[in-house]
C-alpha cells in the first residue's frame, strides 16, 4: 500500500566489482527489477513503473511508490549481492530467481535465499519442490512433466550427480527412447554410447555443467555414468542407481512397464516428459500418462507438473508454449 508519497533509498555496493555484477552489463539486471514493477493496464502516457532505479558508480538510488516496494528491491539487490561475493559474478537467471522469490515475503525474517542445486540457482517455487523431491530418500519415484524449457532434465541430472558425489548411490544410469533413430539403430556404426550419443547430447550438456570433462570420461568409464536406449533395458535389474528415464513421452506403454520395472534395492527414479510433444505414430499408446494415471497415489511416488509459467529459457518460450496451449485448447 502507498502512503501517498515516493519512498527513496541509496544502496552503496563498496566492495570491488560487487556492483558491477549485480547491475549487469550496460544496467540489463536492473532493467529486469525495474520490468518486475511494471503496471501492464498502465494507461498510454501515464508512468508504468511503481520503481525506478538509478545507478552511478557502485551507489542505486531506489524510488518507490511504497515502503514495501522499497524493502522487496533492497532484498533482491542484498541477494544479489551476496551471489556477486560467493562466485564473482550474476547470471541473468540469478536476477530472475530473485526477482521471483522475493514476491510475496516481504514478511519473512532474514535476508533472501536464493535455492541452490550443483551451483544451479533454481528459478521457481515448482523448480524448488521438484528439487526437494529429488533429494528425497523416501520417493523412490518423481514423475517431472511438463513444457520444454522448464528444468526437468537438467535438474534431475544436477540432483543425480550431487547423490553420486555424495556416495548416496553407485552410479546413474540414462535412458531415453530412440524414437528418431526408429529400428534402424542397431545397424549404425559404432558401440552403444556412439550410437545414442546424438540422441542423448542434451543429457551430456547437462553433466558437464556438473562436472568437469575429466571427471566426466572418468566416471564414463567406470561405468559410474551409463547411457541406453529403453530398448536395452530389458533383463536388467538396476541396484544403488539413480535412473533417470527422459523424453518418456515417447515411450509405449508397454516400454514404461518395462524400465519403472528395472528398479533395485537402493535405486530412485526420475520420468521427465513432456505430453504435448509425442513422436509415437499413435500418441494414445504413450505410457507416461498412463504411468501417472495410476501410480500417481502410491507411497513414495511424486508427480510434479511444470507448468508455462516454470520455463526457464528464452522468456519468448514461455509465451510461446501459453500461445500452442490456447490453440490446442480451443481445437478440442
Amino acid at each position: 500500500m502507498s502512503n501517498g508519497k515516493a519512498q527513496e533509498r541509496v544502496i552503496t555496493l563498496s566492495e570491488a566489482g560487487v556492483a558491477q555484477a549485480v547491475f549487469g552489463p550496460l544496467h540489463r539486471h536492473l532493467a529486469h527489477i525495474q520490468e518486475a514493477f511494471r503496471d501492464p493496464d498502465a494507461p498510454r502516457g501515464a508512468p508504468a513503473y511503481s520503481v525506478t532505479l538509478d545507478a552511478q558508480g557502485d551507489r542505486l538510488t531506489v524510488r518507490a511508490s511504497s515502503t514495501a516496494e522499497l524493502e522487496r528491491v533492497q532484498r533482491i539487490v542484498d541477494a544479489l549481492a551476496d551471489i556477486a561475493r560467493r562466485k564473482g559474478s550474476v547470471r541473468e537467471g540469478d536476477v530472475l530467481a530473485a526477482i521471483s522469490f522475493s514476491e510475496g515475503g516481504a514478511e519473512a525474517p532474514g535476508p533472501l535465499k536464493l535455492p541452490q542445486l550443483g551451483g544451479l540457482t533454481l528459478r521457481t517455487p515448482r523448480q524448488v519442490h521438484y528439487v526437494d523431491a529429488l533429494r528425497d530418500e523416501k520417493v523412490d519415484l518423481i514423475f517431472g512433466v511438463g513444457p520444454a524449457g522448464t528444468g526437468k532434465t537438467f535438474l534431475a541430472v544436477a540432483a543425480a550427480v550431487e547423490a553420486l558425489k555424495q556416495e548416496r548411490v553407485d552410479r546413474i544410469v540414462v535412458t531415453r527412447p530412440a524414437v528418431e533413430a526408429g529400428e534402424r539403430l542397431g545397424f549404425l556404426p559404432g558401440d552403444l554410447a556412439e550410437k545414442v550419443d546424438p540422441y542423448l547430447q542434451p543429457i551430456w550438456d547437462a553433466f558437464r555443467s556438473q562436472m568437469s570433462e575429466n571427471d566426466l570420461k572418468t566416471r564414463r568409464e567406470r561405468r559410474q555414468i551409463e547411457v541406453a536406449p529403453v530398448a536395452f533395458m530389458r533383463g536388467r535389474t538396476l541396484s544403488n542407481a539413480f535412473v533417470i528415464a527422459d523424453e518418456a513421452q515417447n515411450a509405449t506403454i508397454l516400454q514404461m512397464k518395462m524400465v519403472l520395472t528395472r528398479l533395485g534395492e537402493g535405486s530412485r527414479m526420475v520420468v521427465t516428459g513432456d505430453p504435448s510433444q509425442i513422436d509415437l505414430v499413435r500418441p494414445d499408446q504413450s505410457g507416461l500418462a498412463h504411468a501417472i494415471s495410476i501410480l500417481e497415489d502410491l507411497p513414495g511416488v511424486e508427480v510434479i507438473r511444470f507448468a508455462a509459467q516454470d520455463v526457464v529459457r528464452h522468456r519468448l518460450v514461455a509465451r510461446v508454449v501459453e500461445a500452442y496451449h490456447r490453440d490446442e485448447n480451443g481445437r478440442a
